[in-house]
């Protein structure tokens, strides 16, 4: 049958084909634009948060009673955990990376007010953070230990002479020149110099878009609730966790041991949101992809059973059931085609939509062809065996029911 006659078959009934045009048009919309948002979740999840994610536990301890000494009793942990076989590096900090709960604050590279700061998070930590939580320094150096003191909840300690900044801070500061040794200002125009350049970390809001801009200041935070980060041998975690949450439960009778946790636990919260909604859309692209499939069996079986005594007539002229097929094949193609045509249409105007309403990222034009060439292919499998069965239609069902 050429394409002349084919067409005039279809429009002849119509509304199946446009139906089903559309069922493809709207998957193709919705498969693109959630795929590329899962794609999005995924590699973000998936980051290179710059510290050891999985060999960091995070203890949460608080002390209570009138003689609590915090500044003995932070010592006295810090000095046991460290003796602890398999532990590498610990140290007490305000906060958590990755955790979703932090400080921030702001820095000019001039004294002025005027000037809008440049963000990033806070961390306050020990000459030991560094190797606490397997960050690496690409430039300059550590803070000295003489640089590092108790900072109470009632004391100002002002401005750190030194502190260590990301690349991605210090670009935002600086831009292309070296911040190594350059001068910043705090909030309240306190200067500090940068001493050492961290080549990557991440902070902690994970859906921040300045989530590697950080600064790390010198210091021992001694609060009422204090936060140990304690790095220790690969393969030793899940092992250490009890030991350490006894060790220091009996060591002191005035503090209490709150929680003992990876810090792969705590990322694992903090990306649940993204994980969430990866599952999610990774169940409704699947599900959108079956019913489109079972949507183009139905309608090539209902032509099969429609057009049998045409299809028998045809056998009988001489076709072959290759020529069949090859109709069948070449009906689905025409309305997967125009389905497809209307449905790059669709998936741009939903991403921009998405876009403009939700601030995602624009959609990458290159998720489109693959994403046509799936449905053709799709399509193509799911017409095959109704296309075999018209294919089987014996030539003497022309002469029935005449």
């Amino acid at each position: 049958m050429g394409l002349g006659p084919m067409m005039s078959s279809l429009m002849r009934s119509k509304t199946g084909p446009l139906l089903v045009a559309l069922q493809i048009a709207v998957t193709l919309a919705i498969v693109i634009n959630s795929l590329f948002i899962v794609v999005q979740r995924v590699e973000r999840i998936n980051r290179d948060a710059g510290t050891d994610v999985d060999n960091v536990i995070v203890t949460y301890v608080r002390g209570f009673g009138e003689g609590f000494d915090v500044v003995d009793s932070i010592t006295n942990d810090i000095n046991l955990l460290k003796s602890i076989p398999g532990v590498l590096a610990a140290t007490v900090s305000n906060h958590v990376p990755l955790s979703g709960s932090g400080s921030g604050t702001g820095l000019r590279t001039v004294p002025d007010e005027t000037i809008k700061p440049v963000e990033t998070a806070r961390y306050v930590w020990s000459e030991e953070g560094l190797d606490a939580l397997g960050i690496e320094l690409s430039r300059g150096r550590n803070f000295f230990p003489e640089e590092v003191n108790y900072i109470l909840p009632d004391s100002d300690p002002g401005a750190p002479p030194s502190i260590l900044v990301t690349q991605d801070l210090a670009d935002g500061l600086f831009g292309e020149e070296d911040a190594l040794g350059k001068t910043v200002y705090w909030g309240s125009m306190e200067p500090s110099t940068i001493v050492g350049i961290i080549g990557h970390m991440h902070g902690s809001w994970v859906s921040w878009d300045k989530l590697a801009n950080v600064v790390i200041q010198p210091g021992k935070p001694a609060y009422t609730t204090n936060k140990y980060l304690i790095r220790v041998e690969p393969g030793m975690r899940d092992e250490l966790m009890p030991i350490i949450e006894q060790k220091l439960g009996e060591s002191n009778r005035q503090r209490v041991v709150k929680s003992v946790r990876s810090l792969e636990e705590l990322a694992a919260r903090s990306y649940r949101r993204d994980r969430g909604m990866a599952i999610i859309l990774s169940v409704v692209i699947t599900l959108l992809i079956g019913l489109t499939a079972l949507v183009i069996v139905g309608l090539a079986s209902f032509h099969v059973t429609q057009r049998t005594k045409q299809i028998g007539t045809r056998r009988a002229l001489g076709a072959r059931r290759g020529d069949i097929i090859r109709e069948f094949m070449l009906e689905n193609w025409l309305i997967t085609t125009a389905g497809a045509v209307l449905g790059v249409v669709l998936t741009v105007a939903v991403a921009y939509w998405l876009e403009v309403s939700f601030e995602l990222t624009r959609l990458d034009w290159r998720y489109l062809p693959p994403g046509i060439v799936i449905l053709w292919v799709l399509s193509t499998l799911a017409v095959i065996e109704p296309a075999r069965r018209a294919a089987s239609v014996p030539p003497a069902v022309a002469t029935r029911s005449v």
